[in-house]
């Protein structure tokens, strides 16, 4: 698992950047946020005794549950379809001249979301990777200092918004924590989400007005 990362970054310096290719990889990005929010509501209901607000997302693929098995193939899914976009969007990133290490931090989420799905709840590795999921927070907040200008003015918006909500989170270590935990792992949640879709949205976007000027 810990060598997803430079194996991912090896392949996206490999392929070949092509519009199309980026644009499904891009997309990606989308259908893994899409993924899990669909795929952790319908295994709460699988769970059968869940709640949303006070459940964590790990309770619902916990070895012994019934949504185990649902939520594992979720996660991996999810996972799996996130390293895709993040590897598109580094492509995106390269054909349209904007700096990519913001991006390459994205892959904290989908690296935790596979390692969840290989070491679920009751396992003694589940928890190693908490503090991975971190490292994303610094990729936005980077984001806000390196992706500046009229182009880009609405991603850094959106990257604005996705750090407000990953920092949700905090709110753990308030008195809010004890009966919400679940919902205040949604703001993360909702947070790497959101920056996610923006992504996909405006770097498509970008990649076709590229195509657009090159080919006059």
């Amino acid at each position: 698992m810990y060598c997803i990362v430079p194996c991912f970054v090896y392949i996206c310096f490999k392929l070949k950047t092509h519009a199309m290719n980026t644009k499904i990889l891009l997309a990606m990005g989308t259908a893994s946020a899409l993924i899990f929010w669909i795929g952790a509501t319908i295994a709460g209901f699988i769970h059968g005794n869940y709640s949303p607000i006070s459940g964590t997302i790990s309770e619902l693929g916990a070895l012994g549950t019934k949504s185990h098995v649902f939520m594992t193939v979720v996660m991996y899914l999810s996972g799996i379809t996130g390293i895709l976009f993040v590897i598109g969007a580094i492509m995106a990133c390269r054909q349209t001249g904007i700096n990519f290490i913001p991006i390459i931090t994205a892959v904290s989420i989908p690296f935790t979301t596979l390692w969840a799905a290989i070491f679920p709840m009751g396992t003694e590795q589940h928890a190693m990777t908490g503090p991975v999921v971190l490292i994303i927070y610094a990729g936005v907040i980077l984001a806000l200092f390196v992706w500046r200008g009229e182009r880009l003015k609405t991603l850094w918006t959106w990257s604005v918004i996705s750090l407000v909500l990953l920092l949700g989170i905090f709110l753990r270590f308030t008195s809010f924590m004890p009966y919400h935990e679940g919902l205040i792992q949604r703001f993360a949640h909702l947070g790497w989400s959101v920056w996610f879709i923006a992504i996909n949205i405006q770097l498509v976007k970008l990649v076709n007005l590229r195509s657009l000027a090159t080919s006059h």
